[in-house]
């Protein structure tokens, strides 16, 4: 593969097929590049992403996104994906209590409830939009209830992060931050006057060279927090749906033998990863076979990386009992997602009970699926056909 290359990662035609547009440029060179947003280079393979995360020394994560800070200044400080060592361990480790496996297990409940509740309104139709009607909707009323927000407010809380989500240019981000900061700010006094066990109060005590958060430092953090757990459910759990409605004997199979669902959720995260993030290169290296200068940005491309058959027997092929699985879904060295055991709980919950009142269901005819595009990736619209297809006469 040529060192520079006219293409854009996030953008039609190559957004539309997601899954497998690196397959061709993983196959020519680990590392490869786009001269699109300026410029950047591309980690393709497993070793390759790998190497990039576990060295933050010569890979900052002080911008993690294609163009550099392209959430614009006011979201440039998100800790603590945003710091190097040793400020983001601190950090990091304030967040824990919010994230225990006593929290993420005391909220199952309510998210199995939720889940039934969400196919109450659907079960019965003929047709749905999954990505919308089910996928969304499952971990943002887990993370409403993650943050401490109120019952009452959770839908209000819900149409401020879909604004903030479905934002893609500049001018929509701004426009759906000034919507949205405003809530976050009420979250943000009450927790300063009643502290709890919740994220916002976790944050409030957390700490970076010995001070609290500022201002932007502080909204940064939770919008970072909200959306990536929120996004990146909403877009695996998408993508897991739109992969059993084109494979009927993968379904037919987890709808007869429920417990290998937890399996399967591991196989779609590494088959359709919806992550991919950059760091920026700290000093002039040359980096499997690549040469990079000082102040360049790198993708760690998770998707790639996840479909490397050096790393995975048949890496290119869903194989829902897949039972070795060192996939990178969620990243891997300081920054692993920090929310990884509860996307898990949400998306094995939320296939449960689809598949227990929906084992059937296929893609229309036609345009069904709308991807998005960015540093996610997953449908934001999946039109699926409930119940089993018409029989030809």
């Amino acid at each position: 593969m040529a060192p520079d290359n006219d293409f854009d990662l996030f953008a039609p035609p190559v957004a539309d097929n997601p899954f497998t547009v690196y397959d061709g440029m993983r196959g020519g060179c680990p590392v490869a590049r786009s001269v699109k947003h300026g410029g950047y280079w591309i980690a393709t393979s497993h070793r390759a992403v790998e190497d990039v995360a576990k060295n933050p020394d010569l890979f900052s994560s002080v911008s993690i996104s294609v163009p550099k800070n392209a959430f614009g200044d006011d979201l440039a400080e998100r800790p603590p994906i945003t710091l190097d060592p040793p400020r983001h361990a601190a950090f990091r480790r304030t967040l824990l209590p919010a994230f225990s496996p006593r929290q993420i297990k005391a909220l199952e409940p309510s998210v199995r409830s939720h889940a039934r509740e969400l196919l109450a309104g659907i079960v019965g139709r003929e047709t749905c939009d999954a990505a919308a009607e089910y996928a969304k909707k499952i971990p943002s009323r887990f993370m409403a209830r993650m943050i401490g927000c109120d019952d009452d407010r959770q839908d209000e809380f819900a149409e401020r992060m879909r604004a903030l989500l479905e934002a893609n240019e500049m001018a929509e981000i701004q426009a759906a931050m000034a919507h949205t900061q405003p809530f976050l700010d009420d979250l943000i006094e009450q927790r300063r006057k009643d502290p709890g066990e919740d994220l916002v109060s976790c944050v409030l005590s957390a700490e970076i060279d010995g001070r609290t958060l500022s201002g932007p430092e502080l909204i940064g953090s939770l919008v970072l927090i909200i959306t990536a757990g929120i996004d990146t459910t909403w877009s695996a759990l998408g993508s897991s749906l739109w992969h059993l409605a084109r494979h009927p004997e993968d379904r037919k199979r987890l709808v007869a033998d429920p417990a290998l669902i937890p399996t399967a959720v591991e196989e779609f995260l590494r088959a359709f990863s919806p992550v991919q993030v950059a760091r920026v290169v700290t000093r002039d290296t040359d980096f499997h076979g690549a040469r990079l200068s000082e102040g360049d940005s790198i993708l760690m491309a998770m998707p790639s990386a996840n479909r490397d058959t050096a790393e995975f027997h048949a890496g290119d092929r869903v194989d829902i009992g897949r039972e070795v699985n060192r996939h990178l879904a969620f990243g891997v060295g300081i920054h692993r997602c920090i929310g990884s055991s509860m996307a898990r709980m949400e998306m094995r919950i939320a296939l449960e009970e689809w598949l227990r009142v929906i084992p059937e269901f296929s893609l229309p005819p036609g345009d069904a699926v709308k991807w998005s595009t960015g540093h996610v990736w997953g449908p934001r619209r999946l039109d699926l056909v409930l119940g089993a297809p018409a029989q030809p006469q």
